[in-house]
Parts: C-alpha cells; sequence; structure tokens
C-alpha cells in the first residue's frame, strides 16, 4: 500500500515537471535566444541571493545555540 502511493506521488512528480519544463520551453521560446539566456540567469541570480540570506541565517542560529550551550546551566 505504502509502496503504491509512493509510485503515484512520482509519477504526480513528474508530471509536475514535465508541466513546468513545456511552459518555461514556451515561455522562453517567445524570446531571442540571448534574452532567454539572460532571463534564466536573472532567475537563478534571485535564487542564489535567497540562499545566501537563508546560510546567513542559519550560521546566527547555530551562535544562538552555541551561546546557549556555553551558558552556565541554572539551579
Amino acid at each position: 500500500m505504502a509502496e503504491e502511493a509512493r509510485e503515484q506521488e512520482n509519477r504526480f512528480t513528474d508530471q509536475i515537471w514535465d508541466w513546468r519544463n513545456t511552459v518555461t520551453d514556451k515561455f522562453l521560446g517567445l524570446f531571442p535566444r540571448r534574452t532567454a539566456e539572460h532571463l534564466v540567469n536573472a532567475q537563478k541570480e534571485g535564487l542564489l541571493a535567497v540562499r545566501s540570506l537563508l546560510d546567513r541565517g542559519i550560521d546566527v542560529l547555530d551562535g544562538d545555540l552555541k551561546r546557549v550551550q556555553d551558558r552556565p546551566a541554572r539551579q
């Protein structure tokens, strides 16, 4: 039963990716190649910026956790 659900989820996921790729290809096909490349690169840069912010947030939380762990125990 669980295996069947997993297979169904995988098929659904594959269908979503196929749909996404089809829509993206049709959209980017409306533009000259260099413009399409620029649009894809701009999206990539945006995602890299978000990843950078998330990495910084994780570093801050790691520092918070270290300070909590280094704090003397209450009595």
